[in-house]
């Protein structure tokens, strides 16, 4: 015996029960599914309060996407602490919806090799048996031909014959009644009802699929409905599984035995009851989250604002220091921050105006005027300075003692005239 068949062995059995018991295939798979929702309700009700969690903390996860910003790495550690601090599993908000996954796997295994795991038989017995009932082409294990051959096994000399091929114990082989409101739930629904003549049961087995998948979104409506604290905000992963709920009802109706349609049925209708009662006994706990929810968001605010008037507060104290130490550096350079301005017009001659930055120096002429020799020469005292003046105007000679006598000499001996007459004159030779 594999690993596989250990594990689908309580499912195995307790389907095989119901199928002695009750002698229908489909009252069985309908008790069957309503037994194994008994037994998973705790983990339903525990998945479910751990999506109260979940909501609860949002605003703390919001807190650290912001405080954490880009960097992942850092935010999925603080998360995933916050969570384990908690004791909050992220899957457990809507993994309580996957758990009819989960048991879809077996008990498809279960539907389409009957005679494998409720009756026990080996590769070699099935084959055995179908080649006492005359079924040619048989092979074990491969497509649904195992509901075929348990469909042959519809009387007690069948059950006989089937008994004595296999060679097992009386008792082992036992009738199967797919026969279920009509519809043989060991055949697979076609959309192409109308192939081979409408008849009841392939219009009931095309129905079958479309309800499935009907019943599947509903019961997700349901349970969004019921859920007291998707008012304001949806479980993780609500949006996607009532997409692909009722997908892959739809899609396991026209692809599997019908069988399995009874079964999704079953558990779409037992999943409304469900999430009825659960939405019942949490309604206590759904009304403390929201309230809790609600003082976490005025938190929430009030710490913003508070956080923006500190950000506002040393922005402001900042530049103030900023303002302080650049008037401290200009008053250091001997700027005058007051010189720019012009009347009413407060930086008419410029933000950066300085008066001092290019100071007024006295005038050097860079060519100065170099005296003479001679005039650096001191005059002797005998000889009269004489001051430069005008060209146009005539320069007296100054009048001298013995000069003075020399022209009272010559003013008697009548050559005045002569003496004092210009050079000119004298050297004319009509003179």
């Amino acid at each position: 015996m594999d690993i596989w068949q250990i594990l689908m062995t309580p499912f195995s059995w307790l389907l095989e029960t119901f199928c002695r018991v009750f002698n229908s295939y489909g009252v069985a798979l309908i008790v069957f599914t309503l037994v194994v929702k008994v037994i998973l309700f705790p983990l339903s009700l525990k998945g479910k309060k751990s999506m109260i969690k979940m909501n609860l903390l949002n605003s703390q996860v919001k807190e650290i996407q912001q405080r954490c910003g880009s960097d992942r790495e850092r935010y999925s550690q603080e998360v995933n602490k916050l969570y384990a601090d908690n004791q909050v599993s992220p899957m457990g908000g809507c993994g309580w919806s996957l758990i009819p996954l989960a048991i879809l796997m077996p008990l498809y295994a279960i539907i389409r090799r009957p005679l494998k795991y409720l009756m026990g038989l080996s590769d070699a017995g099935t084959t055995a048996v179908a080649n006492a009932l005359g079924l040619a082409g048989f092979q074990a294990g491969s497509g649904y031909g195992e509901l075929t051959l348990a469909s042959l096994i519809n009387s007690d000399q069948a059950v006989s014959a089937a008994t004595t091929a296999a060679g097992v114990s009386t008792g082992t082989i036992f009738v199967i009644n797919f026969n279920f409101l009509g519809l043989d739930l060991s055949q697979i629904p076609n959309w192409k009802f109308w192939d081979g003549g409408i008849t009841p049961n392939s219009v009931g087995l095309f129905l079958l699929p479309v309800i499935s998948a009907c019943l599947s979104l509903l019961s997700m409506i349901v349970s969004q409905r019921t859920n007291q604290m998707n008012a304001d905000q949806k479980p993780a992963g609500m949006n996607s599984m009532m997409i692909m709920s009722p997908l892959i009802s739809l899609w396991i109706g026209f692809a599997m035995p019908a069988g399995l349609c009874v079964y999704w049925i079953a558990n779409s209708l037992f999943m409304m009851v469900q999430e009825v009662i659960c939405g019942k006994i949490l309604k206590k706990d759904y009304e403390a989250a929201q309230r809790q929810i609600a003082q976490q968001a005025a938190r929430a605010k009030e710490a913003e604002k508070e956080r923006r008037r500190q950000a506002a507060q040393r922005k402001a104290e900042a530049l103030a220091a900023n303002k302080g130490k650049k008037v401290k550096e200009k008053k250091s350079k001997g700027v005058d921050v007051t010189a720019s301005r012009e009347g009413m017009r407060t930086y008419a001659r410029g933000r950066a105006y300085d008066p001092n930055r290019y100071p007024i120096t006295p005038y050097v002429d860079p060519n100065p005027v170099r005296h003479t020799v001679e005039e650096d020469v001191e005059p002797e005292e005998t000889e009269p300075v004489v001051e430069k003046k005008d060209t146009t105007t005539p320069v007296i000679p100054p009048v001298v003692p013995e000069a003075v006598e020399a022209d009272q000499d010559l003013d008697q001996d009548g050559e005045y005239e002569e003496a004092y007459a210009p050079e000119s004159e004298e050297q004319d030779p009509k003179g």
